[in-house]
């Protein structure tokens, strides 16, 4: 589930203190706020406020029926990502099904993965043929896809730098001769001329500056604090070269924005 991006204004991180409240009562595990606020919406129709703090430091709320959001609500390069899907796909992340359902409606073969399980069952309700609770890191590498896609910030799935190295590794054991990893990401250093805010080669207490710290509240329950990953376009196309994958990115859009598609090297001998 990658329900948010960095902030927004899109811009660096003010704060790198990360989030300051500890956990008080109730909730197991950093998604249960999420999981029980999209339940509460598909169940019965209430919109609860999840906030969301992180280490831009301010609190903001996330409205949960943007996961529950139709085709044409999509923004452009929602739209361009789902033009690039091969014939078989395994959406990661896959929410609620917004894209899954989209996709399925056009014939491809999807199977959808997310980890709350709340959001698993709505998908089967919606009518996600193949909605499973899980991770890529999950899947059998037996089973194959065309396309494998992270979208609505994908890359905060791999939580930080040595997180998307594993995440490649892992999209790689089960894509298909040919198929690509199509993602979108933030670069958080768009905006770097700004005061105090950092550039894209900065670490930041030890961290590369897109890796964030997230804390989930509902009411005056916390979930836990995670790690989240957003990670500019040069240091994706790094990484991703010595993977053997060859990055294009297909789109780019204001405030660091930009979707990338992903194909293993013909020679890199890993497909």
């Amino acid at each position: 589930m990658k329900p948010w991006g960095p902030g927004r204004d899109g811009k660096g991180p003010q704060d790198r203190a990360g989030p300051r409240r500890e956990p008080r009562s109730g909730l197991t595990g950093p998604w249960a706020p999420l999981g029980l606020a999209l339940a509460a919406f598909h169940d019965r129709g209430e919109d609860v406020a999840v906030s969301v703090r992180n280490d831009f430091g301010q609190a903001e709320e996330i409205d949960v029926a943007i996961f529950f959001r139709r085709e044409g609500a999509f923004e452009e390069w929602e739209s361009i990502a789902l033009r690039y899907c091969g014939p078989r796909v395994l959406d990661v992340g896959a929410g609620v099904g917004a894209h899954a359902l989209v996709l399925q409606a056009r014939g491809h073969e999807v199977t959808a993965l997310e980890i709350i399980p709340q959001a698993v069952r709505i998908m089967r309700e919606r009518g996600v043929a193949d909605a499973r609770e899980g991770a890529l890191f999950d899947l059998p590498t037996e089973q194959t896809f065309d396309s494998v896609i992270l979208l609505m910030n994908g890359s905060m799935i791999a939580e930080t730098l040595a997180g998307f190295d594993r995440l490649l590794a892992a999209a790689a054991d089960v894509l298909r001769p040919g198929g690509a990893l199509i993602l979108d990401s933030t670069d958080l250093g768009n905006d770097a001329n700004a005061e105090d805010e950092p550039g894209r080669g900065d670490e930041i207490d030890g961290r590369y500056f897109g890796e964030l710290h997230y804390q989930l509240s509902i009411g005056d329950q916390d979930g836990e604090v995670f790690p989240q990953l957003f990670i500019d376009p040069e240091t994706l196309k790094a990484r991703a070269a010595l993977a053997g994958w060859v990055t294009e990115v297909v789109w780019s859009g204001p405030e660091g924005r930009y979707l990338a598609r992903l194909q293993k090297s013909p020679d890199s001998g890993s497909l």
